[in-house]
């Protein structure tokens, strides 16, 4: 048996005295490491029901973990840490929320931005403001919405003593605003380089290329954040991004003066004022509705000569750009209104659900043509972007396995079971892994990583997470599953529709968008 430093020893007699039995044996838990989780719970759920209890319960936790601080942030709850703000003290999760960030757990802060947004929206204490604005640093480039509505509720607050944590939290929002609409995968591989500025990366797998990329196909002229990835890309690659989008600010101008001459020309040609008003209003509708659809034209060879140099470096821009949209409304302005829309919707077949037409309409970044999930899973192919994703997931796996030695038989036994010889265990009734204990989420984890072979498990699987567990976590996991090729998207789909119609009282209204959008696989 271990023994504890002596320095690491709290003072019990600091604790009410309601607190002191369960305290002890959290204490003797942790010495011998038996049922630690349980002890955990049964002193944070007594201790946290009061505020004038949260000071003191956190000096012990933070005194008593001292020396194993990655075991406090894993079994921390965001609730305690809300409940330990509101009582004026912040021990507990300033050391917590570094740990989560020292290790990129952004499903955590994530989580604990969302709380601090409900529950501290107006006259926080100003150390609060100095966390929000950690928020937003640490989840602008992987989780860019929530930081932009933590930064919406910091910043009305924010006096002279924030500005330097402002200014910081502002760059890097600037940052995640221009690779917001990438995927995933290059967001976790942005965030992880730009913060480790000193390291000489490699740019040569599928995923780094990938990244360089998407990243070409969304930088724009003199941007906010730009600075950040230029510290960490190669030179020639940032040189060469930067002179092709000159070149196209260059192309760009051309057209604008093109335009210009039409409408010259167009304003010597009679017409009402009644068709004038309609044609401008159709225009309007359509660069709204259609731009992020329309393909790039090939109209210059000398453009297109310049792509394909720029695709030789392996982060060409995707075939789909906002600026593409001025050849389709010089259609409209010659009145060719039905025949421009033929040309540039009739070949995509777009058949868009409601939700999707909506984002599409208020994003800005390209989107590119994807190919159905059933055609692929019928070529027999994977897309590489996907491929990316089943390299996460296989990785993650592998990750929750190192560190779940205590439940790899139970695993083992679900995985190739049946939902009718496992159903009271994975429903949480059995002692082995009960419901109330960490082991339970790990282990539904785990098998959403590494889905079972039985259907009905596999069918039953995610909405048992969701009972457990109906936060930021769940949706997280869900999304990073949610892609063509995943053996589990289908499930994770008919999950979450069912959660917005049987169990939206359990969703917050930012929540039940991210449903959404993983019922509609976007």
């Amino acid at each position: 048996m271990d023994v504890m430093p002596q320095e690491t020893q709290p003072d019990l007699s600091k604790l009410p005295d309601v607190l002191r039995a369960s305290a002890a044996d959290l204490v003797a838990a942790l010495h011998s490491r038996e049922s630690l989780s349980q002890a955990f719970l049964a002193f944070c759920s007594r201790a946290y029901v009061k505020s004038e209890w949260a000071g003191p319960s956190s000096e012990f936790l933070v005194t008593l973990f001292e020396e194993h601080e990655d075991l406090l942030a894993d079994m921390a709850r965001v609730p305690d840490l809300i409940i330990e703000m509101a009582s004026g003290q912040m021990a507990l999760t300033c050391m917590v929320a570094f740990r989560w960030a020292s290790r990129s757990n952004t499903s955590q802060l994530a989580k604990l931005a969302e709380a601090l947004a409900a529950t501290h929206g107006k006259n926080s204490d100003p150390e609060i403001v100095h966390i929000m604005l950690a928020l937003v640093t640490s989840l602008a480039i992987t989780r860019y919405l929530r930081a932009e509505q933590m930064l919406a509720v910091a910043e009305p607050q924010a006096v002279a003593e924030h500005s330097d944590g402002l200014a910081e939290a502002k760059l890097w929002l600037s940052a995640g605003r221009i690779i917001r609409s990438c995927s995933q995968e290059s967001r976790d591989l942005w965030d992880h380089r730009l913060r480790r500025t000193r390291m000489i990366w490699t740019w040569d797998n599928p995923v780094e290329c990938t990244a360089l990329r998407e990243l070409a196909g969304q930088l724009r002229h003199q941007q906010d954040g730009q600075l950040l990835f230029q510290a960490v890309v190669p030179a020639a690659w940032w040189d060469l991004a930067q002179q092709h989008i000159t070149e196209l600010m260059h192309s760009d101008a051309s057209l604008v003066e093109v335009q210009n001459a039409l409408k010259a020309a167009q304003a010597k040609t009679p017409t009402t004022h009644g068709e004038t008003k309609a044609s401008s209003s159709t225009e309007s509708e359509a660069s709204l509705a259609f731009a992020p659809f329309l393909e790039a034209p090939s109209d210059s060879d000398n453009l297109a000569d310049r792509e394909a140099d720029f695709k030789e470096f392996n982060f060409a821009p995707p075939p789909i750009v906002v600026w593409n949209v001025k050849p389709f409304l010089f259609g409209w302005m010659l009145g060719m209104t039905g025949l421009a829309v033929a040309i540039w919707i009739g070949p995509f077949d777009l058949v868009i659900p409601q939700p999707a037409i909506k984002a599409a309409a208020f994003t800005t970044p390209a989107v590119a043509a994807k190919t159905p999930a059933p055609a692929l899973e019928a070529a027999g192919k994977v897309p590489e972007a996907d491929m990316a994703k089943e390299q996460w997931r296989t990785e993650q796996a592998a990750q929750v396995q190192a560190e779940s030695a205590d439940i790899k038989s139970v695993f083992d036994r679900v995985k190739t079971g049946t939902w009718a010889e496992h159903q009271a265990l994975l429903s949480g009734d059995a002692p082995e892994v009960p419901k109330d204990d960490a082991k339970y989420v790990r282990l539904l984890t785990w098998l959403h990583l590494e889905p079972p072979t039985d259907p009905d498990i596999r069918t039953k699987l995610p909405g048992l997470l969701a009972a457990i567990r109906p936060d930021s976590d769940t949706l997280d996991l869900w999304e990073d599953l949610s892609y063509p090729g995943s053996p589990l998207v289908h499930e994770i789909q008919e999950t979450a529709r069912r959660q917005l119609h049987e169990n939206k009282e359990s969703w917050s209204a930012s929540q039940e968008e991210d449903l959404s959008r993983i019922v509609w696989g976007q």
